[in-house]
């Protein structure tokens, strides 16, 4: 009879076992590993960037100042300023340059930029963008606006990367210009000097390549 009792027991106590919390018997640890964020296509800002909404992958492009003095001495073609005014007469190689990029610095130090709608030029210390914002050399980005309002900041951790004259950009930029090739997910970075490029391609970011847009809300 006690060995029924003993028999008994021994099954309550197997059962028991099945249903209670199974017992790590291995030395190594187990660590549950999280999915990747990118099937989600979640990406989370840094934290010192706060009330960022990702906007996603970018084409990105550069505009640079056009320098006259790196033409040779022409008169071919004249540029008149928004009065009707003569701002002067250049070299045709070097106007339709200028036209693409729209700015530009003289060789006496004017600095001027094209209006496009109006074929016009306008003379001012400060390079102008789009809605009467200045362009501010390698911290200004021509936008589409159906996609970055004009004005908007926007964060872009590449450049982060980018390091020139022993200073290393924020990945901070100002939308404060459009073009008539800048249409949706597309940024076109005003990098100032032409060489600022480098420095760029440096830290990763080819022109025509892709950066994450993150927009400061």
């Amino acid at each position: 009879m006690d060995d029924m009792r003993k028999w008994a027991v021994g099954l309550v106590l197997l059962f028991l076992a099945c249903l209670g919390p199974r017992v790590q018997t291995s030395s190594r640890t187990v660590v549950a590993q999280q999915p990747p964020d990118f099937p989600f296509g979640k990406i989370n800002p840094p934290p010192n960037v706060p009330n960022a909404r990702y906007l996603g992958k970018f084409k990105v492009t550069f505009y640079w100042v056009v320098e006259e003095k790196d033409y040779p001495k022409g008169r071919a073609v004249a540029l008149y300023d928004k009065k009707g005014k003569l701002v002067g007469r250049f070299p045709r190689s070097f106007v339709r340059d200028f036209k693409r990029e729209a700015a530009a610095q003289l060789r006496d130090g004017r600095r001027i930029s094209y209006m496009k709608n109006a074929n016009r030029v306008m003379v001012d210390s400060q390079f102008c963008g789009y809605g009467g914002h200045k362009l501010s050399e390698l911290k200004s980005i021509a936008v589409d606006p159906r996609v970055i309002p004009i004005g908007s900041m926007v964060y872009i951790p590449q450049a982060e990367k980018v390091t020139l004259r022993g200073h290393t950009l924020n990945g901070i930029f100002h939308a404060h210009d459009i073009g008539s090739a800048v249409k949706g997910k597309h940024i076109d970075i005003f990098v100032g000097s032409k060489q600022n490029i480098e420095a760029f391609k440096s830290a990763g970011i080819q022109s025509l390549g892709s950066v994450d847009v993150y927009i400061l809300e």
